[in-house]
C-alpha cells in the first residue's frame, strides 16, 4: 500500500470527497472511451455507476463504523456486483446477422462499478491500477484485436464450396 493514501483511508469528509472524486474521474475516463466509440453507455453512464458504487461502499462503512450497526460491510457492495449485471444486460444485443454487440460496454459498466467499490472502500491503488489496465485493454488491445480479426477468414453458414472465396 502506498503511504500517500494513509490519511484518506479513514471515513472523513475529506476522504469521502477524494473517494467520490476518484470514482468520478476514473469512471469518466472509461466512459469517454466508450462515448468516443459511440457506444450506448458512455461518459455520464460510467460516471454515475462508478460514483453510485463508491457511495454504496461508503454507506456500508458509515453504518458499521459511525452508526455502530452490526452489519456486514460487504453486503451492499455484493448487491452492486449482482445488480449491475441487469444494467449491463440491457446493452447487449444480437444483430440480424447473429452477431453479439455490447459485451464490452456491459463489461465496462461492471468494472466501472467495481472501481467505484474500490474507491468507496479506500483502496485507491486498486482503483487507479484497474482504470489504467481497463484503458490499456480498451485502447491498445482493441487495436491488436482489430488487426488480428482483419486477417481471419470467416465462413458463414450459407457458403458453399464454389462461393467460399466470396464469403
Amino acid at each position: 500500500m502506498l503511504s500517500v493514501f494513509d490519511g484518506l483511508r479513514d471515513v472523513t469528509t475529506l476522504s469521502v470527497f477524494v473517494r467520490l472524486a476518484c470514482a468520478l474521474i476514473c469512471g469518466g475516463i472509461i466512459g469517454i472511451e466508450r462515448s468516443y466509440k459511440r457506444r450506448p453507455a458512455g461518459f455520464r453512464t460510467h460516471i454515475l455507476i462508478c460514483i453510485g458504487a463508491a457511495i454504496t461502499t461508503l454507506t456500508s462503512q458509515y453504518l458499521y463504523l459511525n452508526m455502530h450497526y452490526f452489519t456486514d460491510m460487504a453486503r451492499l457492495g455484493a448487491q452492486v456486483v449482482a445488480g449491475i449485471g441487469f444494467i449491463g444486460a440491457g446493452t447487449i444485443i444480437v444483430t440480424k446477422r447473429q452477431r453479439v454487440k455490447g459485451l464490452t460496454t456491459a463489461a465496462g459498466l461492471w468494472t466501472s462499478a467495481i472501481i467505484g467499490l474500490t474507491f468507496g472502500g479506500g483502496f485507491y491503488e486498486g482503483g487507479i491500477l484497474a482504470t489504467v489496465f481497463i484503458m490499456l485493454a480498451e485502447l491498445v488491445f482493441s487495436r491488436i484485436e482489430y488487426r488480428v480479426l482483419e486477417n481471419v477468414w470467416t465462413m458463414c453458414c450459407s457458403c458453399t464450396a464454389d462461393v467460399m472465396s466470396r464469403c
